[in-house]
């Protein structure tokens, strides 16, 4: 086992940390001076994540905390593979709420992870914030390290993000009697498009959000769009969504051939290969009913409804199932527990979140405008955070 933060520490510093108090002030500070830190970077991921953290934000999750509070213990947290930087505001939220944080991180280093780990070690080396940064642990190791295992074992709460199987793995391992359990599973994401209000403001700046949505990942975030719903008539919906994929194109075209928007946006040969061999192979499952069509960075595939084979096989890199309905009673029918966030363009968020709690929707965590599937909030995938990651004093 390999502790990566704090540098040079050995396995023993997992023996000797001990919670602290739920908000307070040297941990407050913390994450407003790594805030600060984050927005200077010109990473996209680091500066949501400064944002995240500025102070007016912080004051309003607060708000949203329950009295009486104590820290659950020690939060043993498994990093996901797909987006390097989402663990750390669970961990940060662990963190802020007094509990002892121990993350294992994915194999893959991304370069977002990297300078994450330097603007904390940076934070560590200066004495106002070394002890709210001492109960921070983050390591890599293998499933089976003997260590790792004793960690699990003697957490107060554990965190797993990853595949339905290995989340089945996971759960499977010994835990303490009082432990909680918190699991993130095998989620599909949608974008429910207005036809009227596409065609009504086409050159709205749908085509800029959109992207971002789908592309800042490249669509491997759990909450990135991969089935786009057309609501509209068929005449309509074929107008519309010509004007909308040359407007997301151009968009993506116009980017600064050197910028780190362009960079991210652009399709690797690798993604490309694994694109290709996701739409093959879903053609030799059968779960395709029509082929699919180019639309410059993008690859369409029209579906006729929310297809749980079309939706495990999806290959990301830019591919978009498309579905035309002719009003929501259609899409009602289909949702399911692992449909996560619905996207929206030509709504109101008010009405969307009504309709699906006055039918009492199966699926549908998050119900977000155009731009902002990837802002992480607490209550993320039904759960709120905030109340599983402390203990309340009746």
């Amino acid at each position: 086992m390999q502790i990566v933060f704090p540098r040079q520490a050995g396995n023993e510093l997992l023996q000797r940390l001990a919670p602290a108090t739920p908000f307070h002030s040297d941990l407050t500070a913390l994450l407003e001076m790594l805030g600060r830190s984050c927005l200077h970077s010109q990473s996209a991921p680091l500066a949501a994540l400064g944002f995240w953290l500025r102070p007016a934000h912080l004051k309003q999750m607060q708000l949203h905390a329950v009295k009486n509070i104590r820290p659950r213990g020690r939060v043993v947290q498994i990093a996901p593979g797909n987006v390097d930087t989402l663990f750390i505001y669970v961990a940060l939220l662990a963190l802020w709420l007094g509990n002892v944080v121990v993350v294992r991180l994915s194999s893959r280093v991304g370069e977002d992870e990297g300078e994450l780990l330097m603007l904390l070690e940076g934070l560590r080396q200066q004495p106002q914030y070394a002890d709210a940064l001492s109960r921070l642990v983050l390591l890599r190791c293998e499933y089976e390290d003997p260590e790792w295992m004793k960690c699990l074992t003697a957490a107060d709460m554990r965190i797993f993000w990853g595949s339905d199987q290995t989340l089945l793995k996971l759960a499977s391992l010994p835990r303490a009697p009082h432990c909680q359990d918190l699991a993130f599973g095998h989620k599909h994401s949608l974008c429910l498009l207005n036809t009227a209000a596409i065609l009504a403001d086409r050159d709205g700046d749908w085509a800029g959000r959109f992207v971002r949505d789908t592309l800042e990942f490249e669509q491997q975030g759990c909450t990135s769009p991969r089935t786009l719903i057309w609501l509209g008539i068929s005449d309509a919906v074929n107008e519309a969504k010509q004007c909308f994929w040359q407007g997301v194109n151009a968009f993506v075209r116009s980017q600064p051939k050197e910028s780190a928007a362009a960079r991210r946006y652009q399709l690797s040969e690798a993604g490309a290969m694994e694109r290709l061999i996701g739409l093959q192979q879903l053609a030799l499952d059968g779960a395709l009913i029509a082929a699919s069509q180019q639309q410059g960075r993008f690859v369409t595939v029209p579906v006729d409804g929310l297809n749980l084979s079309q939706e495990q096989g999806h290959p990301a890199q830019g591919v978009l199932f498309e579905w035309q309905i002719d009003s929501l009673s259609m899409l009602l029918p289909e949702l399911r527990p692992h449909h996560q966030t619905l996207g929206f363009y030509g709504f109101q968020r008010d009405e969307l979140v009504a309709w699906a709690v006055s039918h009492a929707v199966a699926g549908l965590d998050r119900i977000e405008p155009l731009g902002q599937a990837l802002v992480f909030d607490p209550i993320w995938d039904g759960s709120n955070l905030i109340q599983q990651l402390v203990r309340q004093l009746r």
